[in-house]
């Protein structure tokens, strides 16, 4: 493991808000898991650039924006954790939405619907940073959020939509380079038809009560939490942790659970499933730290 002096580093980050030894865990919708050495929160996508440029070859980091599809171990991540929580700017420029890592998908749609742009309405109700959806190429009701990239600018520059690598759940920014803001190409349309088609997705779109993730694995040519309660495990606990009763593909952390029951519930259901189906399940959940 790379040695770091945690020092430094703060030194190199002068005049940028960073904390040292900070619960990351409680940053995620999960809620669980440990420390990070530092926790770091620019005030502008300058300082963003600034500190990943600083960081890298030096200290390990990771960018975190909702904690909506993240899992923190609960020994906590050794390194440096970035969150782009203060970095909601948005700006329009006609049918154009440019807009920071840190804006959260369901003021995206809001503010498209405000000015009668159409395109994003899908994305009502995940809870999702633009940071992270783009990444994760975030998505349901058979559209992405790609459908609508037109460019996405990172610590390295600017990158057109056909060089993003685009895929399902998949993007070049999963590998390293860090999504500093994006531009979307919109739809001019009615006020009344965008909110006829929000109110829809809302009522279609009900996630099961609890602290969870949202879906745990992809559905890549199937319907994991089909296979998953074809296989018996609706309700199926590990601690603190159980398969929600209402959809399979959603793990909640019931009081006092750990990361580490979550994980090792996944780990049961992807055993489980490949036994009974022949199906190797992928999660959508990204993990941070080490299991």
């Amino acid at each position: 493991m790379q040695t770091v002096n945690f020092n430094e580093v703060k030194e190199k980050l002068y005049g940028i808000d960073v904390k040292e030894n900070a619960n990351v865990g409680a940053l995620t919708r999960y809620g669980t898991g440990g420390n990070a050495n530092l926790l770091i929160t620019p005030k502008s996508t300058s300082e963003l650039v600034f500190t990943i440029n600083a960081l890298k070859g030096v200290c390990p980091y990771a960018v975190i924006g909702n904690g909506s599809n993240l899992l923190v171990s609960d020994k906590g991540y050794y390194g440096a954790v970035i969150t782009t929580k203060l970095l909601t700017k948005t700006e329009l420029k006609g049918n154009l939405l440019i807009a920071e890592c840190g804006a959260k998908l369901s003021d995206l749609v809001k503010e498209c619907a405000l000015n009668s742009l159409s395109g994003l309405e899908f994305a009502t109700g995940i809870p999702a940073t633009v940071g992270g959806a783009i990444s994760m190429n975030a998505g349901c009701y058979g559209k992405t959020i790609s459908d609508n990239v037109l460019y996405v600018v990172t610590e390295n520059g600017t990158v057109k939509k056909a060089d993003c690598g685009f895929s399902y759940r998949q993007s070049r920014f999963l590998g390293g380079e860090t999504v500093i803001k994006a531009c979307f190409l919109l739809i001019p349309s009615e006020y009344d038809q965008i909110l006829k088609q929000i109110e829809t997705y809302k009522t279609s779109r009900k996630n099961p009560k609890g602290r969870s993730c949202g879906s745990v694995f992809k559905n890549d040519g199937y319907y994991a939490g089909k296979v998953i309660d074809e296989c018996g495990l609706k309700g199926y606990k590990v601690g603190g942790a159980r398969v929600s009763s209402e959809h399979a593909n959603f793990i909640i952390a019931d009081n006092g659970a750990t990361s580490l029951d979550i994980y090792e519930l996944i780990s049961k259901i992807k055993s489980k499933v490949s036994e009974k189906r022949q199906i190797t399940l992928f999660e959508e959940l990204v993990y941070l730290g080490e299991f």
